[in-house]
């Protein structure tokens, strides 16, 4: 016999059971009532609080703080649902301050807990206590009580056994207890902090500064090695500290990131700063950060959830790139030694003022100019080189063979360059292995990738004469022709126009084969032929790649044209290349990602020999 089904009625839900499918939303775990205690006590004015756990929440979450206070009023609407002091209208959400603004949290938790609530406002005699069981008041009377609030959340859950049979461990829980309180006390230095669990005091904090607040969390240590960010671009500014890769951690669990001290969650924005501070962390683990977001509320959303975790922009992709831009600026500013990126004005109209004729009078500021060599000084294999000629000798000046020669004697009777030094134009500078530049600093030494060092320089100067001011050309005496294969015509004819952008005057005379009757003025270019056809098969290997052809295009000439390792230089070259290194916009990586330089501190060299 098939039974029949009957059409439920539609009813309208009691209220006590609405409030506790609610409460679902917003009363997660044991955290989410200390989350939402503790930003309501920060909305009430408080700048001391303290926070008592019992049984990690489970038995009794207490805050304890010195704010406004509530009078018995405000008491009695504060546990009614949609019951806020935060705005009257819809509207009052774009300017939105405040923590809370839903008037869900204190009816929430009422509604699945024990909730005890002592209360005095500010300028009033005595205060109020109210006590509410499951969503039902059972005491609301006068009662002597300091100026603040108190609230105690009691057994939790004792009403909804399927919700409180799916909390974690005691230790789980509480760990999710502790991150709240830290993301509040890394948020607001300035207050008083005190968290005890189970009667034990575990964190005493003192009104302070960031760097302070991150010392009473993590220790003395880390807070030290702490790297600060200041940005501003726009309407966003960026400010807090991140770790250097020296204290990369095993988990992910020490980052913090709000937006107008408002603790968020965002994937993409965590990913910015990530993809800002990679290169740093050669070893892998992850960064210590604390960072804060500024805006004006009108350019983000936080009404996306309850749990008010979860954020939305205006402008997704530009607070992504800043974001990005501050952290990276930071961790290499930070990195950057500080003798080598002090740049002196007149220094800078000097090397200006003595741009020759033949020099390329559009060359970007930081690059100084040269007179090239006559062509019977330049040998075949010579690289691209921004470094002056021995100007004392003039035409008697060692050729780059003679040069190559000298270095592959002495070479193999030395390991390290004799230290030579250019007096007051610049540090002593050391060639290591004739590939890497030593010098020492007042903090320590660097060293100094002369390849990769080169490709950055002459990456940002093709990249600006391909962008903005193009490169002035130098005729060959005697035009180099060169041919390719039938499936490289078009990826020639790509590069043509940013080609000759860059200097070269390439030109097409027959179906496979080019004609360079110029190159970049003020650089010294020999092979030609080989030069190009390299830019071109490195330009095809990353033509895959997403990234601009005119980025390709400029690191593919910086690869191929620049000094090579296990070439030998003279202190005045050795001496422009640093200055030219720390002239660049990111002097820290080559076009490619490899490092260019790498500072050993004082610290570092005192543990070798156990100071």
């Amino acid at each position: 016999m098939t039974e029949t089904l009957e059409r439920p009625p539609i009813i309208t839900l009691p209220q006590s059971v609405a409030d506790r499918i609610a409460a679902g939303e917003v009363v997660e775990r044991p955290a989410a009532v200390v989350k939402e205690l503790i930003g309501n006590a920060i909305d009430g004015g408080a700048d001391r609080m303290t926070i008592a756990i019992e049984d990690a929440g489970r038995t009794l979450i207490k805050v304890v703080d010195n704010g406004f206070g509530m009078t018995e009023s405000d008491l009695a609407a504060a546990i009614g649902r949609h019951s806020t002091s935060k705005l009257k209208r819809f509207e009052d959400l774009e300017s939105l301050s405040s923590f809370g603004f839903r008037g869900e949290a204190l009816p929430s938790i009422a509604a699945v807990s024990r909730l005890n609530i002592i209360s005095r406002a500010r300028g009033q005699d005595v205060g109020t206590e109210l006590s509410v069981s499951g969503g039902k008041i059972e005491k609301a009377e006068p009662v002597a009580a300091p100026e603040g609030t108190s609230i105690s959340v009691g057994h939790l859950f004792f009403n909804v056994p399927a919700r409180r049979k799916f909390l974690r461990t005691d230790a789980t829980e509480f760990k999710w207890i502790a991150s709240v309180f830290k993301h509040f006390a890394l948020a607001f230095p300035s207050i008083s902090w005190e968290l005890y669990r189970n009667k034990d005091l575990l964190y005493q904090l003192n009104p302070g500064d960031e760097r302070s607040r991150l010392a009473g969390l993590f220790g003395d240590d880390v807070a030290e090695e702490m790297i600060p960010i200041n940005f501003q671009r726009g309407w966003l500014t960026v400010h807090g500290l991140i770790s250097p890769g020296s204290l990369a951690q095993r988990t992910t669990s020490d980052q913090y990131l709000y937006i107008n001290n408002r603790p968020i969650v965002s994937p993409r924005l965590n990913r910015a700063i990530y993809t800002a501070c990679e290169p740093y962390y050669t070893s892998g683990g992850h960064p210590i950060y604390v960072i804060k977001l500024e805006s004006a509320p009108d350019q983000f959303d936080i009404n996306v959830h309850p749990a008010k975790k979860e954020v939305k922009f205006a402008d997704e992709k530009g607070v992504f790139g800043n974001l990005w831009a501050a952290v990276r600026r930071a961790i290499s500013d930070d990195r950057a030694p500080r003798e080598l990126t002090v740049e002196k004005k007149s220094q800078m109209e000097t090397a200006a003022s003595a741009v020759s004729e033949r020099s390329p009078v559009d060359a970007p500021a930081h690059l100084t100019p040269f007179v090239p060599l006559p062509r019977r000084s330049q040998t075949s294999g010579a690289p691209a080189m921004p470094f002056s000629p021995d100007r004392k000798r003039g035409e008697e000046a060692e050729t780059d063979s003679q040069l190559q020669d000298l270095a592959g004697a002495e070479s193999a009777q030395r390991l390290v360059g004799v230290p030579e030094s250019s007096g007051d134009d610049g540090p002593v500078i050391w060639q290591v292995f004739d590939t890497y530049l030593v010098s020492p600093l007042k903090t320590g030494i660097v060293f100094i990738d002369q390849h990769v060092a080169h490709e950055r320089i002459l990456y940002e100067r093709a990249l600006r004469a391909i962008e903005k001011e193009p490169w002035t050309s130098q005729v060959l005496l005697f035009p180099v022709s060169f041919a390719v294969s039938p499936e490289d015509v078009d990826i020639v004819e790509e590069c043509l126009p940013l080609l000759r952008s860059m200097g070269f005057a390439v030109d097409p005379i027959g179906p496979r084969d080019f004609r360079i009757q110029a190159v970049p003025a003020g650089i010294r270019i020999t092979g030609e032929r080989d030069l190009l056809l390299g830019i071109i098969a490195e330009f095809k290997d990353t033509a895959t790649s997403n990234s601009d052809p005119r980025h390709r295009l400029a690191a593919a000439f910086a690869c191929r044209g620049a000094v090579k390792a296990g070439q030998p230089l003279k202190t005045e070259q050795m001496q422009r290349l640093i200055d030219e290194l720390f002239g660049c916009e990111d002097p820290e990586f080559c076009p490619h990602g490899r490092p260019i330089y790498h500072v050993i501190n004082r610290r570092e060299i005192d543990k070798w020999f156990r100071r």
